[in-house]
């Protein structure tokens, strides 16, 4: 993941905090990233899980304790700071739950777009602000038309990474001296992420317990309630301990969870007075940075708290777990070449397929091609032979479908290679090269009175 610097977050908090504020611009419309790059957005083809979530849910829990990709930098969790005087810890973890109840608020578990069947392949779920996935993923993504990087492809069409992706930023909010500490820092207890998980949606007015868009007699939160009225990090405590249900079966089991008494301490940490202090405070010493601008928002874990313990993670064979996750997949393309022919002004379309000889998913993403050809799909994910996938045969492939747009280029031949890399978990990028010879010729010429027929 691509890391922006303190002048850069402050900046981007400083966008958000103008936002909440002021009002927000027009919602974006779906094929424009004015706050992520200002392109489109990529186009990604990946899978969806069944109604049960087991991958999905198996895939957070290894994500949570840092035993999904602990050894890929870009999308393994960052060391937990915990204690007053915020030392590292690698053994600390991020309470599984926590990332059961985001990414349920943030997308309802899907990879994919809401008409996608489940088990089935089909496009990425991609927000109005253009946030990919089962997370939600906005950070990281330059959305500028060029052919998206490996982080950006993996992201957007494999739900481990996807949720890595979430997992990786969560820790990020909870280790950034910006936002205050909650009792001791103590991360073996949800109560003390209340401002981390606030800060994943966005460090905003919006948000705030007492603000312009809280319901001052709203009731604890319950998953699949009305989200209207309840901060993000409200909405993602109450489904910790009120899980939603699919097919008559909880998505996870439910852990208590204390509430400051947002009410009780409006008068104290929780006065909007003191958030819109420390964005002040923020814009008057932005050479200076920002770290304890909101420090008097601090506040001890509600009495009665518990430390959380992760059931699905005692006993676990962690090795196994990971197997079923990110599987052993193998590339393979159905094509070395492709002749096509045109006319002058007209175009001409080819297709092949990209499939996974191995298990798992297999994430692949278009590196180069010729400028005079035009693709349906950026990157994808092509099923592999595990019995885990639903999808029928004839989906579970990727497949490329391509035309060409060459009115620029001169007649004769043109000659290009279409250059396809493999994503694999053992961090290896296998390629493949498509050669694509294109005929150009010109207008076709019909003799005087012989018009075409």
């Amino acid at each position: 993941m691509r890391l922006r610097p303190p002048a850069a977050l402050a900046a981007m908090l400083l966008l958000a905090a103008a936002f909440a504020l002021f009002g927000s611009p027009a919602a974006d419309a779906q094929t424009v990233c004015t706050r992520t790059g200002g392109g489109p957005p990529y186009q990604f083809q990946t899978w969806e899980d069944n109604a049960s979530r087991s991958l999905f849910r198996e895939a957070i829990s290894l994500a949570a304790a840092n035993e999904l990709l602990p050894d890929d930098s870009e999308f393994h969790v960052p060391a937990l700071e915990i204690g007053r005087d915020r030392r590292p810890d690698s053994d600390a973890v991020i309470p599984a739950h926590i990332l059961y109840a985001i990414a349920w608020d943030e997308s309802k578990i899907t990879q994919t777009a809401n008409a996608t069947d489940y088990g089935n392949s089909g496009p990425a779920l991609v927000s109005s602000d253009c946030g990919y996935g089962i997370m939600q993923i906005t950070t990281g993504y330059v959305n500028d038309a060029e052919p998206p990087t490996a982080w950006e492809a993996l992201v957007g069409t494999h739900y481990a990474y996807n949720i890595a992706a979430g997992a990786h930023i969560l820790a990020e909010k909870w280790n950034d001296s910006l936002f205050p500490q909650i009792g001791l820092g103590d991360p073996r207890f949800i109560e003390a992420w209340y401002y981390a998980i606030w800060a994943y949606n966005g460090w905003a007015l919006s948000n705030h317990p007492n603000g312009p868009n809280a319901d001052l007699f709203r009731s604890p939160y319950r998953c699949d309630e009305r989200r209207t009225g309840y901060p993000y990090q409200e909405r993602v405590l109450g489904c910790i301990a009120y899980p939603p249900s699919r097919e008559g079966q909880r998505l996870w089991e439910p852990f208590p969870v204390r509430l400051p008494d947002w009410n009780a301490l409006a008068d104290g940490p929780l006065d909007q007075n003191r958030f819109l202090s420390g964005w002040t405070e923020i814009r008057s010493s932005y050479d200076s940075g920002s770290a304890g601008a909101f420090s008097s928002m601090a506040f001890q874990i509600p009495a009665g708290a518990l430390p959380y313990t992760d059931a699905a993670r005692a006993g676990r064979d962690t090795e196994a777990a990971r197997a079923r996750v990110l599987g052993a997949p193998v590339l393979s393309v159905s094509a070395d070449s492709v002749q096509l022919s045109s006319l002058s002004g007209t175009s001409r379309q080819g297709t092949f397929l990209i499939s996974n000889s191995g298990t798992g998913l297999l994430p692949w993403r278009i590196v180069d091609a010729p400028s005079w050809l035009r693709f349906e799909l950026d990157a994808g994910a092509a099923l592999g032979t595990d019995p885990n996938w639903d999808a029928p045969a004839g989906l579970r492939s990727s497949r490329i479908a391509f035309r060409t747009a060459a009115e620029g280029q001169p007649e004769g031949p043109n000659r290009g290679d279409i250059v396809i890399e493999a994503m694999l978990p053992d961090g290896t990028r296998p390629r493949h090269i498509v050669k694509v010879d294109l005929d150009k010729t010109g207008a076709a010429f019909y003799p005087a009175g012989n018009p075409q027929s």
